[in-house]
């Protein structure tokens, strides 16, 4: 199949999909923003998440756009994920699964020689997703309420790269940030005659913001076997975001009387920062490193601040190891691409003055499918947050996959 014919059908198969309503998530989620996405690349999940100093053709990094430099033809990669979160709070527990479309990239190397790409695409942000209901006995029967959420932010992308120099590229990505934020809260009664109660707080949210990345790879001289020196250095910063908000709040009561107020306003998302380090110690083994920090204290909700947050920090570590898919007559085995990896995640939720946490291990192969298309397949599995303060530990497994196809379009006529 073509690239232009599979770029057709997955604009039609994104566009008829609610891509910014989540599916399921983690009862966190109810804070802030929802639980917040760090996706780079699949190749980078398998990789404990760093991304920021990876160079190469054959990956789309989003978290540093710099790295578009390399793309030698054009490039479009869409992903998948499934994810499984088993939630306890030491007296009970349950679990839920879902899976989703996570994103979509198209890169155009307008002028290879300078590093010129335009990208664009879209990637998630944020996931509302919870459903959590409590039962209280009370004389004659019991009560029961129920808090449900769901929905999300998605970052639409367009940006560019350039190579300054044979070992510093840089790039910059415009981020338009829409979604929406769906809380619902009931409460209902076993016993007749009580009435029935329940509210919906709708956020409509739109912003935008800047990212922007530099990559250097001239601390030691290029090997034989290598364009670049072993060593690169990545940095990356976003931009703070303004997001506007009409909020739709509607009360419903048992009776059949509903009461409904609008109110416009800001939420204040903070900056990020990452850097990165990457190692090609040999011409098939990679190590990388990564550290991003979010200052949380600068978010602001209508003017608020919210005390279940608290300033992020997100450290990732990871090896691969290149398959020798260049080779002929290179098996399956020697022309598959390994990872693995670990992730230590100081999130922004803040709950009862106890951090929440998470660390995962995390493994990843890269399978060629052909001359011009590569399978990336990454897992996460780890544990998040305690039972400690009446709170709940979430195991999380999640899954992602995701097809790149490559292919030269600006190839000029032959002039006879």
């Amino acid at each position: 199949m073509r690239l232009r014919t599979f770029i057709i059908i997955a604009i039609f198969v994104t566009s008829s999909t609610d891509f910014l309503e989540a599916k399921g998530g983690s009862a966190y989620s109810r804070f802030g923003i929802g639980e917040r996405f760090h996706l780079a690349s699949v190749r980078s999940i398998g990789m404990g998440g760093a991304s920021i100093a990876l160079r190469g053709a054959n990956h789309f990094n989003v978290a540093n756009p710099a790295s578009w430099s390399d793309f030698p033809v054009v490039q479009f990669s869409g992903s998948m994920y499934y994810q499984n979160i088993r939630s306890d709070d030491g007296v009970q527990s349950g679990g839920i699964g879902s899976g989703n479309i996570n994103g979509a990239m198209l890169g155009l190397p307008i002028l290879p020689s300078r590093g010129v790409t335009i990208a664009l695409g879209f990637m998630p942000m944020s996931n509302l997703g919870y459903n959590i209901e409590t039962r209280t006995d009370i004389p004659g029967g019991h009560q029961a309420t129920k808090y449900i959420g769901n929905g999300g932010i998605t970052n639409l992308a367009a940006g560019s790269s350039l190579q300054l120099h044979r070992t510093i590229s840089i790039g910059a990505m415009a981020l338009y940030r829409v979604g929406l934020l769906n809380y619902e809260w009931s409460n209902q009664f076993s016993i007749p005659g009580y009435g029935s109660a329940f509210t919906i707080r709708e956020l409509d949210l739109r912003g935008v913001a800047g990212q922007f990345g530099v990559m250097y790879s001239g601390l030691l001289s290029p090997r034989r076997d290598g364009e670049y020196g072993p060593v690169t250095i990545g940095v990356t910063f976003t931009t703070p975001t303004r997001l506007n908000v009409e909020e739709e709040y509607k009360i419903v009561y048992g009776t059949g009387v509903d009461t409904t107020t609008v109110r416009t306003g800001t939420i204040e998302l903070p900056y990020s920062v990452g850097v990165g380090i990457s190692l090609r110690a040999d011409q098939r083994n990679i190590f990388a490193l990564d550290a991003r920090y979010e200052p949380w204290d600068n978010y602001r909700r209508f003017g608020s601040a919210d005390a279940h947050l608290r300033n992020a920090t997100r450290i990732g570590f990871g090896w691969e190891r290149l398959g020798r898919y260049d080779e002929i007559g290179a098996g399956f085995i020697e022309r598959t691409t390994f990872r693995l990896g670990f992730l230590y995640n100081a999130s922004y939720f803040n709950i009862h003055n106890q951090p929440i946490n998470e660390t995962f291990l995390t493994f990843g192969v890269g399978i060629p499918l052909s001359g011009v298309a590569v399978l990336d397949i990454g897992s996460q599995i780890g544990i998040r947050g305690t039972t400690e303060n009446n709170l709940q530990r979430d195991t999380v497994f999640r899954l992602f996959f995701s097809l790149s196809l490559f292919e030269r379009w600006f190839i000029p006529p032959i002039i006879e």
